[in-house]
């Protein structure tokens, strides 16, 4: 006999501020730390978790409730929808079975709240990770796009205000991931626990966790490399004008001492 719980994660935000969540919807948490927030749903065994790095899980949670829930926290979501990102799969509980993570599920012999704890926040983490796999996507698109346009005109971009803009945008990119590394750490539950420690490992691997993740970090890598060079290009275009300006001046001075020069002379 077996018994199935539903598992649904989201990315609603770039941040969330746990107890401003909590304070303005009156939650009353069973669990709360400055990175997670666990609220009892409806019935027995259903919960919404909330995560600082800005994912939200719902555990055994009817869609209506969902629906209710996802519309309390619409002033902390993401400005644009389209960035939202989601994922989900089945807690199964096998009688007699060992815990054990599979494609679209996962199965465990026995329903306790450790358990569901890591079930939620792997795929919390995953969404997460979705999330900035499509931001490093799209600067990886725009830093293409520069060099495409370099190769093809031989030159740099004389949209100074576009090249500012694409910076401060790799940047704050960056700076956010880096301050959401802690999402791929282990919650303090596996490390006084075997069983736990099997399972969320198993769970982590199939979800590829960190392979996604060190997939993220070298296209990171690749960005700031491309930023680094972009700035090197724009400094020298910026010191090239500089010199031309100079040697105007220069030239200017020049010509204007002979322009006086010759004309005192003859008058």
């Amino acid at each position: 006999m077996t018994t199935s719980y539903p598992v649904r994660a989201y990315h609603i935000a770039e941040r969330l501020k746990l107890r401003e969540v909590r304070d303005k919807l009156e939650y009353n948490p069973k669990d709360f730390t400055n990175y997670e927030m666990v609220i009892p749903v409806l019935g027995e065994q259903a919960y919404l978790f909330l995560y600082n790095f800005g994912s939200i899980v719902f555990f055994n949670v009817p869609e209506s409730e969902i629906e209710t829930q996802m519309a309390r926290l619409s002033e902390f979501r993401t400005p644009s929808d389209t960035m939202r990102t989601s994922d989900s799969f089945t807690l199964e509980i096998v009688e007699n079975a060992q815990d054990r993570a599979l494609f679209d599920k996962l199965e465990v012999r026995a329903l306790t709240y450790d358990r569901i704890k890591i079930a939620c926040v792997l795929l919390a983490q995953s969404t997460a990770l979705e999330y900035y796999e499509i931001l490093i996507e799209n600067l990886l698109e725009k830093t293409n796009h520069f060099s495409r346009r370099l190769e093809k005109q031989g030159k740099f971009l004389e949209e100074s205000e576009d090249l500012i803009k694409f910076i401060g945008m790799c940047l704050n990119t960056r700076q956010e991931i880096i301050s959401n590394l802690y999402i791929v750490d282990s919650p303090d539950e596996v490390w006084e626990n075997s069983d736990l420690e099997h399972l969320f490992s198993d769970l982590k691997y199939m979800l590829d966790i960190e392979v996604r993740y060190r997939a993220l970090e070298h296209k990171i890598q690749i960005i700031q490399e491309s930023i680094e060079v972009i700035v090197d290009l724009s400094k020298s275009k910026l010191e090239l004008r500089y010199e031309v300006v100079i040697i105007a001046l220069i030239a200017f001075e020049i010509l204007l001492s002979i322009f006086f020069f010759v004309f005192f002379k003859v008058a």
